[in-house]
């Protein structure tokens, strides 16, 4: 799968959590990287090369820090350019394709909620995109929201990498199940270029993995049989 990442932040080169997840996002396969403010600053933007190049991914993520409910203006701008209504419904240049979003908020996610501070939940304001993704035949992924990154503590960092990196590249949606095997896969691929005493760590470290995916679906068989019998 091939996942490009939009990203719309008009001070970009002063954000720590734009930086951070660049540098996680490089340990990807498959995985573009393209800052909409810069081309439009260089005017390299060409509608007709960003629309074949749109084609080309099988997950395209809006990547932004939320502006007063919605996104930054180059992301509207690149919508309102690129996203035209031949390439979108006519030629239907984005059906069958994954969005996904990434949001940094500077105040705590709790806040928004029924009844809590802001009122309103992301989900309820970020309705705009999802109406989007529908009119194109794209299937709307559960934004990624990264509230006040500031105040993470390493421990909190390093579980946001690994949540980020499934985003990404994890097929959707994101079970228990899917998760695991995102990371065995990316264990295994850590393997190749490691010594033998990491090696065989690393074998370890997969082996508990699959022993525990071994004892859910056991436990899943097991209350799959008792549903059985009650009905």
């Amino acid at each position: 799968m091939k996942t490009l990442i939009l990203v719309s932040h008009p001070k970009v080169e002063e954000s720590g959590t734009q930086e951070f997840l660049k540098t996680s996002a490089g340990s990807l396969d498959n995985t573009t990287w393209r800052y909409i403010d810069k081309r439009y600053q260089d005017h390299q933007l060409v509608v007709a090369d960003e629309q074949k190049l749109l084609r080309q991914f099988d997950r395209i993520v809006f990547q932004f820090p939320m502006y007063w409910y919605s996104s930054p203006a180059s992301l509207k701008r690149y919508m309102d350019d690129v996203f035209t209504r031949n390439f979108v419904v006519a030629k239907q240049g984005l059906k069958g394709k994954e969005l996904g979003l990434v949001l940094t908020l500077g105040d705590s996610v709790k806040d928004f909620q029924a009844g809590g501070r802001e009122k309103f939940t992301i989900s309820e304001l970020m309705r705009p995109f999802e109406a989007f993704a529908n009119k194109a035949g794209m299937t709307y992924l559960k934004p990624f929201v990264i509230s006040q990154f500031g105040y993470l503590d390493v421990s909190e960092k390093q579980r946001l990498l690994v949540a980020y990196l499934q985003y990404l590249s994890a097929s959707m949606p994101l079970t228990f199940e899917v998760r695991e095997k995102w990371l065995i896969d990316r264990l295994k691929r850590l393997k190749s270029d490691k010594a033998d005493q990491q090696q065989q760590l690393l074998d370890l470290i997969i082996e508990s993995i699959d022993s525990r995916q071994d004892q859910i679906n056991d436990l899943k068989l097991t209350v799959k049989m008792i549903r059985d019998q009650e009905e």
